[in-house]
């Protein structure tokens, strides 16, 4: 087993799948090999290769359809056409064994994306026209519904079902196991992992990859071989973007080029979460209840100068995320988002508020309650317009 550890868009994934594909090739694995089991890989679409677990970078298939139409080439495409394939991977039958009732209701979504993904193959002969340009905008639609379907955490069920495809004999020279995210793999499944680690098949290699190695068992690392990716600089993501996608602008990050892309970036989800908090801050500071923050004081006043209440706040969030993706299925990204950057505005607010125990167990308790909303619509599906509203009726209540 390898573990591949490292910041955010360092390339694990991309090294993990190329890795993949030099233990598959019987022919020297140059890097513009031309055999068939090279010429699967590339396409993701190789049999011996097994990719799931928590996706590190969804907003690459919106990315991708951005790059297509601004610049129609076989770069682009395959590029889309890759980017929907890493998807379409957490969708291998092998991995929902036993629970065929759940992969039932994304089979026509799979299906549709399939069709379409014809209409993109990276060698036609006749160019990136109209039709393809169509073809891509229904894969986006496609895309969008599967990544709703798509597992948060890979249940036990799923690790379980990689265990009986890893032990099958490969087709060819051997088998990859990609497991993106294993940091965030649950404690049922990291166990379920552990054994299979302990006793590996000979012909499978298991690429584990992870942003926070920290976080992984202590038992899986010690069974691992440990690699770290260092982070881009912003020069390098740069070229990287400049060379990839064609573009000449600065960018910080691979992940903040990726994020900004899409339509509820980053930085409107942290200014809806500041309205959010800064409504209830407010409104706590009108009922006598005082604190001592200078960033939460900032929030309340804005608050109080914007004259928004909290049930106009949240309707303009459900405005700005299309009823974060039941009216849009491109948004259906957005209530993790939210989640997320209210999640990392409590963590500055509690850095602000270390002088002020009682506050500070407010804001805490606010935390705990949006992880806890967060899993709820990850593991549970709910409906998220109504944990919204149930996260601000909570939070207004704590003492």
């Amino acid at each position: 087993a390898l573990l591949f550890s490292g910041a955010p868009a360092s390339g694990k994934l991309t090294a993990a799948l190329e890795l993949s594909r030099v233990l598959s090739c019987g022919q020297g694995a140059s890097w513009n090999c031309s055999c068939n089991d090279c010429r699967l890989h590339r396409l993701l679409v190789h049999p011996d290769m097994l990719l799931f677990g928590k996706r590190s970078f969804p907003e690459e298939i919106a990315v991708a359809r951005e790059f297509l139409g601004r610049s129609p080439s076989q770069a682009s495409a395959f590029f889309f056409y890759r980017a929907v394939r890493k998807l379409l991977a957490r969708f291998e039958p092998a991995l929902w064994a036993g629970e065929e009732s759940k992969l039932a209701k994304a089979a026509p979504l799979i299906q549709a994306a399939e069709l379409s993904l014809e209409a993109l193959k990276p060698d036609r002969p006749d160019g990136f026209g109209a039709e393809v340009q169509a073809a891509a905008d229904g894969l986006l639609a496609s895309c969008a519904g599967l990544e709703a379907l798509c597992p948060d955490q890979p249940p036990m069920s799923m690790v379980r079902g990689m265990e009986l495809w890893a032990r099958l004999a490969p087709m060819g020279k051997a088998k990859t196991v990609v497991i993106e995210n294993a940091d965030k793999m649950q404690d049922s499944s990291r166990n379920a992992m552990l054994k299979i680690l302990e006793e590996p098949p000979s012909t499978v290699r298991f690429v584990l990859l992870s942003s926070r190695r920290a976080s992984m068992m202590a038992t899986i690392l010690s069974r691992s071989r440990v690699y770290v990716f260092e982070q881009r600089t912003p020069a390098q993501a740069s070229e990287v973007a400049r060379r990839v996608f064609k573009i000449e602008e600065e960018v910080p990050s691979l992940r903040d080029y990726f994020e900004s892309r899409t339509p509820f970036p980053p930085a409107v989800a942290s200014e809806e979460a500041e309205a959010f908090a800064g409504r209830l801050l407010a409104d706590r500071r009108s009922s006598g209840r005082t604190f001592r923050s200078s960033l939460g004081s900032s929030l309340a006043d804005e608050a109080d100068r914007s004259g928004l209440g909290m049930d106009e706040i949240l309707a303009r969030i459900r405005q700005k995320t299309a009823s974060f993706g039941a009216k849009d299925k491109a948004m259906s990204f957005s209530f993790l988002r939210l989640m997320r950057a209210l999640a990392a505005l409590y963590s500055r607010l509690l850095a602000d508020s270390s002088q002020d125990p009682g506050f500070f167990a407010v804001l805490d308790e606010w935390s705990r309650l949006t992880r806890e909303t967060a899993q709820h619509y990850s593991s549970l599906n709910r409906n998220p317009e109504l944990l919204l509203e149930v996260l601000a009726e909570a939070c207004g209540r704590t003492p």
